[in-house]
């Protein structure tokens, strides 16, 4: 291939656009959205940030991007690749290799992303560049639950003051409310003894704060006003078992977070 590959930051958001859905076009995920809806989605939602994105270009034609997004949080900061692609014709030439060297030149802190498990092109070439496995990534549809808990909404700020500074759990990138824009709404249940905080944006249930021991429970409760969406992780098992055993419907798609701890940390 004799063309000429060429990569730019910060570059149009129409090119990005174009890049990304003929990078996915025969992706394991279909991705089925307008340039509006990219931009809503993996730039505003996921605090994707064009300034820090690249493209590449094969003679001036958009043909790879890496999306990339960065947060300071209580362990300092994280840089995410929250996504690469290329053109199927232009694999397998160096591009995606490129597009990631050049996302870690400018990244800050710990570089963070997910691929999708059976993805094995993309697994290895991270694997390769230095980025290990950390955890698992697993998606539930919950089935229809009872529940003798009452709720009572909370201010949104006591997620940032009380909830998220004493959890022991770190959720993922995408239903973290410090790394992304999406309205959420707290919510506190009790029963009895038992007490805990359910995080939900919209029907997609965003984060769980209480006990390991009550995890049944707190799906339960969290179930019982209608059908939802949640995102589990293995470092959660409690949780894991809790959703199987209530009959919750797992998703055949899982994936594995990936970390590459910056030089020196």
């Amino acid at each position: 291939m004799d063309q000429q590959i060429s990569y730019q930051q910060n570059a149009p958001l129409s090119d990005m656009y174009q890049a990304f859905m003929d990078g996915f076009s025969d992706y394991i995920i279909r991705f089925d959205m307008d340039a509006t809806g990219f931009e809503s989605t993996f730039l505003v939602r996921d605090q994707n940030q064009p300034s820090r994105s690249i493209v590449a270009y094969a003679d001036g034609r958009p043909v790879g991007v890496v999306l990339s997004g960065v947060a300071h949080l209580e362990t300092g900061w994280v840089t995410r690749c929250g996504g690469l692609a290329v053109s199927p014709a232009f694999r397998k030439i160096g591009i995606a290799r490129e597009l990631m060297r050049r996302f870690d030149e400018q990244a800050t802190g710990t570089r963070l992303l997910e691929v999708i498990q059976g993805n094995d092109a993309a697994l290895a070439l991270y694997e390769r560049l230095g980025y290990e496995t950390v955890r698992e990534i697993f998606y539930f549809d919950s089935v229809p639950t009872e529940t003798e808990a009452t709720r009572a909404i909370e201010p949104i700020v006591t997620l940032f003051d009380c909830y998220y500074p004493s959890a022991s759990h770190r959720p993922i990138w995408q239903t973290d409310a410090r790394t992304t824009q999406q309205r959420a709404e707290l919510v506190r249940i009790t029963e009895g003894d038992k007490t805990g905080a359910l995080l939900f944006r919209s029907d997609v249930l965003l984060d769980v704060f209480g006990r390991d021991e009550d995890a049944e429970w707190l799906l339960r409760a969290a179930a019982a006003n209608g059908p939802i969406k949640l995102t589990l992780t293995s470092d959660r098992p409690e949780l894991i078992e809790a959703a199987r055993t209530l009959g919750f419907k797992q998703d055949a798609i899982a994936q594995f977070e990936m970390v590459k701890r910056e030089t020196g940390v």
